[in-house]
């Protein structure tokens, strides 16, 4: 009896063993397979944070901008009154624009006025002018902040004209539609301010003015909002 006591203690505990073998093979599998996952999940995360992102698409209203903007500006005249009068001179004033990008910021539309002070064209010759302008700007880079303007338009230019003959004095009028073309460059002095100049070439697109042509140059300021 006491030998088959002995022999059922001991496969009691080889079964206890046994088990006790199992379990912890079976825990140790279930930590490395812990492990290898959360290791990987570390290296999936990892790879994602060095991915560049995709930024979105960007839209052409991102281009459009507002402009404005003012400048002195000179224009050369050469005109001959209905008298017979001849006389040429540098009219001086200033010119205010406003303006916008067309969907790039390498082409804009601009509106201008310009005003100048009355001048002595000659000593029996004085004129005072007014100018409205439309033009299309076209605007490559040329080199960092730096753009060339290049570009025409079309123009109103209303010119009054004195002319002095002993003590009789005349007065004239005249509403003369121009064609321009126009060389110019722009640089930034911040990324909303510019300043740069331009210079334009004006002719009558009619025949019975008095303003047949005009040289034009400006140095403006301008605001991009």
């Amino acid at each position: 009896m006491a030998i088959k006591k002995e022999i059922l203690s001991m496969f009691r505990f080889l079964a206890v063993l046994a088990l006790w073998v199992g379990s912890t093979n079976v825990l140790a599998q279930e930590d490395d397979a812990s492990y290898v996952g959360f290791d990987s999940l570390v290296s999936e995360l990892k790879a994602s944070a060095e991915e560049p992102l995709n930024p979105p698409p960007r839209s052409e209203w991102e281009d459009v901008a507002i402009h404005f903007g003012a400048g002195i500006v000179t224009s050369f005249v050469s005109v001959t009154s209905p008298e017979g009068q001849s006389g040429a001179g540098v009219m001086k004033g200033f010119e205010v624009h406003v303006g916008a990008n067309l969907f790039s910021t390498k082409a804009r539309a601009e509106m201008l006025f310009r005003n100048y002070t009355s001048e002595p064209l000659s000593s029996t010759l004085t004129a005072d002018l007014r100018e409205f302008e439309l033009r299309l700007v076209f605007m490559p880079l040329v080199r960092n902040k730096m753009h060339l303007r290049t570009g025409a338009g079309f123009s109103a230019r209303y010119m009054d004209l004195s002319t002095r003959a002993f003590t009789l004095r005349s007065d004239h009028s005249a509403s003369t539609p121009t064609s321009s073309f126009f060389l110019g460059f722009e640089r930034k002095l911040t990324p909303a301010l510019t300043v740069g100049p331009d210079i334009s070439y004006h002719s009558a697109v009619v025949s019975d003015t008095f303003d047949k042509s005009a040289w034009n140059a400006s140095l403006k300021l301008n605001a991009t909002f």
